[in-house]
């Protein structure tokens, strides 16, 4: 038996990709933690924790980044013209929790104003601050793709979710 077959012998389960399942396989895969900020009509701040957030292209420089049209912030959200990723640092775990909660989020955290009035949250890894390309409906999300107009970074660790678990990433740099 070759070594790929052994290893999926050894998986605990099989199941169509659907519901509860498909999530939890997805649940498999590590990723960073975001708050997406933008602001409304009334320049009010408002944020939501996202983990589908990925570089789209170098040249020109685009992200992306998908929510759920179930959510409490999707009406701002597909309306603003700009939005800032706000990468979660490794000690802002109760930052991720607050912003998934349907409150006044920003009231509850530090923030400073970013280009075109964004909101960005005090403390993070790093700040990536966009204008809207386009959004792209797919399923039960939609996909914002943002243009890139400034980044920021400070040095260090992100925080990073994991089968269903928030995870500090405390380590040394080897590359």
């Amino acid at each position: 038996m070759s070594d790929t077959n052994r290893a999926a012998d050894a998986s605990t389960s099989d199941s169509n990709a659907t519901g509860n399942a498909f999530r939890h396989a997805l649940g498999h895969f590590a990723t960073g933690i975001t708050v997406i900020s933008a602001v409304d009509a009334q320049s009010k701040p408002y944020g939501a924790t996202v983990s589908s957030f990925s570089s789209l292209s170098l040249d020109p420089p685009l992200i992306q980044w998908s929510l759920t049209t179930k959510s409490y912030s999707y009406p701002i959200f597909s309306q603003a013209k700009y939005f800032a990723v706000n990468i979660l640092a490794s000690d802002q775990e109760a930052v991720s929790r607050i912003f998934c909660k349907p409150i006044d989020r920003f009231s509850q955290v530090e923030s400073s104003v970013g280009l075109e009035g964004l909101p960005l949250v005090a403390g993070c890894l790093g700040w990536i601050e966009c204008s809207l390309e386009r959004q792209i409906e797919a399923g039960d999300h939609t996909i914002f793709v943002g243009r890139v107009m400034r980044t920021r970074v400070a040095d260090k660790s992100p925080l990073v979710h994991w089968r269903g678990c928030y995870h500090p990433l405390e380590v040394d740099p080897i590359c």
